[in-house]
């Protein structure tokens, strides 16, 4: 098969290249490669640096034309359409070979949904394994206890070891449903989402302000208040007896996102990374994953949350969204 009927019998995107003493030079292109990498009509001189975005690539093809040798991995690639992930692939041939772009995006993209559920899967493995053990073993001392000393304070013991299992179970179920995508939204008013969020929070000395009454956003009301009651627990819990805690919105209402503020210590800057992760808690109480629930809630609105400082030197949790086309 000549050069021509091999790019022909591709549907794949096949570039065509021949090796001199003066370098590497583009034969042709077939015409699915011209509809895949190139909006318009495609430039007489193509380059392969021009769609191989992965860095190391463009090595490893250069050495693998220079040496005649086969060369066969995934690289991202800037198509018309933006990048996706091919299977790349030489094929020598005579003075020259065959460049062989094969779209395995979706594979791609259903292998690191995979890798990040089971990652999912082994966080809960740990949560569950290492957190449920220690109330386990308390109430079953309180039993012995009890039935050795006829003593029903031991029963106070076995209560709240039952009810730290509960509130664990309750979050870790939590923090795999709030993952899930969101299909419907509403325009939802943020202060009356916060403020019903704040009447669940048992913390009777704190104050809660809003800096927007009338602000709104696109969102599944629901889940937003699953995300402040979450963010209000952890601010009361961390933020000292009284906390001051606000709620306002970012870019003077012009639908960038909101935030959350409160007056208390704040979080050191190198431990603001590790706070979202499951497991992670100052709090001898805490499950540590009612913020790795928080930052689910708002991956699935397609939105992103951070860790700063608020003006009184507290912490202030800022959310906006993703794409900044994206209404909000």
């Amino acid at each position: 098969m000549d050069g021509t009927d091999f790019l022909s019998a591709h549907y794949d995107p096949v570039v065509h290249y021949a090796t001199s003493d003066a370098g590497v030079g583009v034969r042709r292109v077939n015409p699915a490669f011209e509809e895949t990498f190139y909006a318009d009509e495609a430039p007489e001189t193509v380059s392969l640096g021009d769609t191989v975005v992965t860095g190391d690539v463009i090595d490893d093809i250069a050495a693998a034309i220079d040496t005649g040798d086969r060369l066969d991995r995934d690289v991202r690639c800037a198509t018309a359409d933006g990048e996706r992930t091919f299977r790349l692939r030489n094929v020598p041939s005579g003075d020259g070979g065959y460049l062989v772009y094969t779209d395995v995006n979706d594979r791609a993209e259903r292998i690191a949904d995979l890798e990040e559920r089971n990652q999912h899967l082994e966080t809960f493995a740990s949560v569950i394994s290492h957190d449920l053990r220690n109330p386990i073993d308390v109430a079953r001392r309180s039993i012995e206890n009890a039935r050795e000393d006829d003593d029903s304070s031991h029963l106070d013991r076995i209560e709240a070891a039952l009810d730290q299992m509960k509130t664990l179970i309750d979050d870790v179920l939590a923090l795999a449903r709030e993952g899930k995508a969101i299909d419907e939204t509403e325009r939802t008013n943020l202060a009356g989402v916060a403020e019903r969020a704040w009447d669940g929070v048992d913390a009777p000395e704190a104050t809660l302000s809003i800096a927007d009454e009338n602000a709104t956003l696109q969102a599944d009301p629901a889940r937003l208040r699953q995300a402040f009651e979450n963010l209000f627990r952890n601010t009361t819990e961390h933020a000292g007896v009284t906390p001051a805690v606000t709620v306002g919105t970012i870019g003077d209402g012009d639908g960038t996102g909101f935030y959350l503020e409160d007056d208390g210590p704040g979080i050191p800057p190198d431990e603001r990374d590790e706070v979202f992760e499951p497991g992670v808690t100052s709090s001898t109480d805490g499950t540590g994953l009612g913020l790795a629930i928080v930052e689910r809630i708002a991956a699935a609105h397609g939105w992103e949350i951070a860790v700063t400082d608020a003006e009184s030197g507290g912490a202030r949790f800022e959310v906006t969204a993703v794409d900044s086309l994206q209404p909000f």
